[in-house]
């Protein structure tokens, strides 16, 4: 299932390099309302693999994603779905290494793989304050706060984790219907760590498996609708809010820090949208000297 937002192209070019895996019965194409063109576009991939479909609404992802897990289930019988951003590139091994995970254990509700391009593999579940430092450049970037440490990994074919990036996953549909299923509140981020967190209340795991791995480009469709790290951190800010509330049943002097600790964050995302500014033009120059 891949969710489409105003990014035709980049998923169109995803299509084509997976519909002939043997292994994948059907392809979903969600569009979230798209204001662009995407609708007309996709419709010329319709076929008796490839399914296109629209949500009433743009809801955000969690709601464009949930709306696609539903059709799957209800018109496709499909047990398991694997939830897959436009912007990655993967294999078949990767499918086949899935499938063989959520088929051996029952236990397993979600099983990703390493990201080959990016350290982003998995997360750790943390301590609310965890959580509100890590909604700083600083302290997610350049200090990894929610990163397992890499001997956690060292020499092992899969690991159970916490909570997987969302940009390629793939869930056991009935346990996904029956305890995850994203939370609609979120427009954007924080799903993974929802997911992680209702799926290990129920007594199931999400795991890592890191004989495998996919390639995500990141920001490649996200930043086609906000362009600088300002506007999706300040997305970001409101869904770091809702989940210590509604998750982590922060307290009022925490949710008091957080919103301290949330306009430095601001500052500092500022800081970094004009220092990529500023590095583009001076990039700009270069060329055009050298020309």
């Amino acid at each position: 299932m891949i969710l489409n937002y105003n990014d035709a192209p980049t998923t169109i070019g995803l299509v084509e390099s997976i519909k002939d895996y043997a292994l994948l019965d059907y392809i979903v194409i969600v569009d979230n309302c798209s204001t662009d063109d995407s609708w007309e576009q996709l419709q010329n991939y319709k076929n008796d693999k490839v399914h296109v479909i629209q949500t009433p609404r743009n809801g955000g992802y969690g709601a464009g994603n949930n709306f696609g897990l539903r059709y799957s289930s209800d018109i496709l019988n499909a047990d398991y779905s694997i939830i897959a951003n436009p912007d990655v590139q993967f294999d078949e091994d990767c499918v086949e290494n899935f499938l063989q995970t959520l088929q051996e254990d029952s236990s397993v509700a979600v099983v990703s793989a390493r990201q080959s391009n990016s350290p982003d593999c998995a997360w750790k579940n943390c301590s609310t304050l965890q959580y509100i430092l890590a909604t700083s450049l600083f302290f997610e970037v350049w200090l990894k706060i929610r990163f397992y440490p890499k001997k956690y990994f060292k020499g092992k074919d899969f690991v159970p984790v916490f909570a997987v990036p969302g940009s390629m996953l793939m869930v056991d549909l009935k346990k996904m219907l029956k305890y995850g299923m994203y939370d609609e509140e979120f427009f954007l981020y924080y799903e993974e760590p929802v997911l992680g967190q209702k799926f290990d209340e129920a007594g199931l795991k999400t795991v890592l498996r890191l004989d495998c791995a996919y390639i995500h480009n990141h920001h490649v469709s996200i930043s086609k609708t906000y362009r600088r790290w300002s506007q999706q951190h300040a997305i970001l800010l409101k869904s770091a809010e809702l989940f210590l509330k509604r998750y982590k049943k922060a307290s009022a002097l925490q949710m008091a820090f957080a919103k301290l600790w949330f306009a430095y964050t601001k500052f500092e995302f500022w800081l970094y949208d004009l220092f990529c500014r500023l590095k583009h033009d001076s990039k700009k120059r270069k060329t055009k000297n050298s020309i």
